[in-house]
């Protein structure tokens, strides 16, 4: 009998990011696990940043999980940080980030190559410390791509910079959202100087991507994590 793993997806991956869901959700099918999607619809970030107590959105959050201690997998590091900011200590079930749960259950090698180099863009929900304890959310995206063979993943020389978007950072001061936007572009992009020309940004905020990607235009094409993994599947 499969092992069973309660994700949640966040609402805008649902809504402007689809195909990163389907992807997660079909690795964890492919090592064995059968996926059930909870009912929370958002986490309540967008409503924390603009200056809202938390409330209504994380009770109902709490309601969708409860009475099942298995953990959350949380399609973004952003919304699992923001999850676990607002929640008790050690309150239950647990909410983990999905790049690293699934670096727990990956294989050691996917079968499929992928020749391509690929500039990392670690977010700021990735890379900052949640409660205390170092976070493992750039080094867990960093083990699963290592796993793919033919894969270059660069780094960008600033990579601690944010990329602007931050939440209502962006609606609240646009101008200097776009021109951060536009600096971490120039910094992904050159990336691969010493690697290859880079073909692609990788991260496992689509909320940074899709920040990004918007700046960018039609130019450098953006993934989720799972995006990359599952086309090496």
């Amino acid at each position: 009998m499969a092992s069973s793993v309660r994700f949640f997806i966040p609402c805008y991956v649902d809504e402007l990011w689809p195909q990163a869901g389907r992807a997660a959700v079909e690795l964890a099918e492919a090592v064995g696990f059968r996926v059930r999607v909870v009912d929370a619809v958002c986490c309540g970030q967008s409503l924390s940043n603009a200056g809202a107590a938390s409330g209504r959105l994380e009770a109902r959050f709490e309601a969708a999980v409860g009475g099942d201690d298995s953990e959350i997998v949380v399609l973004s590091a952003s919304c699992a940080g923001h999850l676990d900011s607002v929640r008790p200590p050690q309150a239950r079930p647990a909410v983990v980030e999905w790049c690293e749960w699934f670096a727990r259950h990956a294989p050691d090698r996917f079968p499929k190559r992928v020749d391509r180099c690929i500039a990392l863009h670690g977010s700021c929900s990735a890379l900052r410390p949640s409660r205390g304890q170092p976070s493992r959310g750039v080094a867990a995206m960093r083990d699963l791509l290592s796993r793919v063979d033919g894969l270059v993943v660069a780094d960008p020389e600033f990579a601690s910079e944010c990329c602007g978007f931050g939440g209502s950072f962006a609606t609240t001061f646009p101008e200097l959202s776009v021109r951060m936007g536009k600096d971490k572009l120039a910094s992904l992009r050159d990336a691969g100087r010493d690697q290859g020309p880079v073909d692609g940004i990788v991260s496992s905020d689509c909320s940074c991507l899709l920040h990004l990607r918007a700046i960018e235009g039609v130019g450098l094409p953006f993934y989720h994590v799972a995006e990359i993994l599952r086309s090496a599947a």
